[in-house]
């Protein structure tokens, strides 16, 4: 009789854990539940108040839990505000205001988390959580022993490091350097020195939030170190990231995509059928330009179409942008004609569309979209690659920077610095890449939408080794919670001290047995020389003779 290997093991209550960062957080987190969902595991979300619609679409989710509120929206539009007057070459200090932002909300995830897991009846068996509220998670994984796994939309920073990747994912300054392959030895430099730069404001922020951790009675720190004691599932895939050697308990996961998206519709269908060359444009829910930088970006489009680059104009701005636009301003044409802004963004003109929302990912399927000019975002960048669309990045702060740089190594984009592109240099670089005339662009896309499309396979595997992890410990403990075995996927290494772990005993040892022959013939021949041999052998014969007379 054939046996059944559908089962892996009991099903299991695991909470996916996002609270704020926005939807584009929670999206991967509740894609991988769902495959577990899928083998009859039980999911619950937890967020902030205000975000629970966020599970409409994943059915699955039996209960959600409402934390406290996150950043007012004032709040996060000042972030986004500081982020776009950000440059990277000046250090963090302008928008450390930022990272004790978002660390603010820890006090309350962490009282209503450590509220759920006293009570056995709503403690989880698992927690997935996005890399903005790590830590509230890892301290479950201290004080209760529930396993968590981190989800994080690229290489996580000071992990897993390798020696030809200079600086920190994210930290990076010169965009030229994220390998040392080709870069100067002044870029690799000045990337492995941000973080020492950013000492004077790290040091800071580390005492708040130590202070703030003891403020309820945690004294534990965060579990950190190269090689993680829980599992880091990286929102990504080598193709995009840079490829190294990662240990068992971090993963390449992505792209962790839906595997249905929202049909484009009457409306776009007409329009994309109607064009053959349209650019998409999306720079973020969040992404806020100045009325000056819009303005460029507009007559760089119009240039464009006079050109003959492109035919057509979809540029979905969610409703805080669109504000910024100033609606009486007027570009030219060519031929003469003058066109208002405000009748463009009103759906006046044949070429454009202005939508607050767009279904982008079937525009981005659609074979008439022939660009995206996009902020670089890791979804963006993801479903461009994934779809098979050319791209055109105006990156603006951290992973959309880096992501910038990786598609422009990869083959399929260019990119525009935020502080000096102009309207002539929008136009150019949309023709480069439309007319694309090598065929390099076009090979180097389909050659990423295939390796794309094989990596978004993977949210598989994110749940599978969230299973492992989970099953393994769970048995890894006696009944007085006892450790009885290390976990099964962190190496040997990560348990030891680095003189132990990278053999500097084992050196030191074969040193000295190497050494000390020299050592000892080259004190006997100096003692031979200057007449100490013979003295000792005098004085030793002597003292025997006596004891023997005696």
């Amino acid at each position: 009789m054939a046996g059944n290997n559908t089962s892996s093991g009991p099903p299991r209550r695991i909470l996916a854990l996002v609270t704020t960062g926005g939807f584009t957080h929670a999206a991967p987190v509740l894609e991988v539940c769902r495959v577990l969902a899928h083998r009859g595991h039980t999911i619950e979300f937890a967020t902030c108040a205000g975000q629970e619609g966020w599970v409409k679409d994943f059915p699955f989710v039996s209960r959600v839990h409402s934390f406290g509120e996150g950043p007012t929206e004032a709040e996060c539009e000042a972030h986004y505000r500081r982020m776009l007057k950000h440059n990277p070459e000046e250090g963090i200090g302008s928008i450390m205001q930022s990272k004790y932002l978002w660390d603010s909300g820890w006090p309350d995830v962490y009282t209503r988390l450590k509220a759920l897991c006293s009570d056995k009846t709503t403690r989880p068996d698992y927690i997935v959580a996005d890399f903005f509220v790590d830590a509230a998670a890892l301290d479950m994984q201290v004080e209760f022993r529930v396993p968590c796994a981190v989800m994080y939309p690229q290489m996580p920073f000071l992990m897993a490091p390798s020696p030809y990747i200079p600086g920190q994912p994210g930290f990076q300054v010169e965009m030229t350097a994220l390998t040392s392959e080709h870069a100067s030895l002044w870029a690799r430099f000045r990337n492995e020195m941000v973080l020492l730069w950013a000492l004077p404001h790290i040091i800071p922020w580390m005492r708040w939030r130590t202070a703030m951790r003891r403020k309820l009675g945690v004294k534990h720190k965060v579990p950190a170190g190269p090689k993680p004691s829980y599992l880091v599932l990286v929102n990504s895939f080598f193709g995009l990231e840079i490829p190294k050697d990662l240990p068992p308990l971090i993963a390449a996961v992505g792209p962790v995509l839906s595997d249905e998206y929202p049909p484009l519709g009457e409306t776009y269908s007409r329009f994309l059928n109607s064009h053959t060359r349209t650019i998409y444009i999306a720079l973020g829910t969040h992404v806020i330009l100045p009325e000056g930088d819009l303005f460029k970006l507009l007559s760089g489009l119009i240039l464009a179409l006079d050109a003959g680059f492109i035919d057509a104009v979809i540029w979905s701005v969610s409703k805080t942008p669109r504000k910024e636009f100033n609606t009486a301003q007027t570009l030219h044409r060519a031929n003469g004609d003058v066109i208002r802004v405000g009748d463009l963004m009103e759906g006046k003109h044949p070429d454009f569309m202005f939508p607050v929302f767009a279904p982008q990912r079937s525009i981005l399927d659609h074979p008439s979209t022939a660009l995206y000019l996009t902020h670089g975002g890791g979804s963006s960048a993801q479903e461009a690659l994934f779809h098979g669309v050319r791209v055109l990045t105006l990156g603006i702060f951290f992973d959309q920077l880096s992501n910038s740089a990786k598609l422009r190594m990869a083959g399929v984009g260019m990119s525009l610095d935020k502080f000096k592109y102009s309207a002539e240099e929008v136009c150019t670089k949309v023709g480069d890449l439309v007319q694309d005339t090598t065929g390099h662009i076009a090979r180097n896309v389909e050659r990423m939408r295939r390796i794309a499309r094989v990596a978004s396979r993977r949210k598989e595997l994110a749940a599978d080794l969230i299973e492992e992890v989970m099953y393994d410990t769970e048995l890894r403990f006696d009944e007085d919670g006892k450790e009885l075995l290390p976990m099964h996927l962190q190496t040997a290494d990560a348990r030891m001290s680095a003189f132990r772990a990278k053999n500097w005993d084992l050196c030191t040892a074969a040193v000295g047995i190497a050494v000390v022959p020299f050592v000892v013939l080259w004190y006997s021949r100096r003692a031979w020389t200057d007449g100490t041999l013979g003295r000792v052998g005098t004085y030793a014969w002597r003292s025997l003779t006596s004891r023997l007379a005696a």
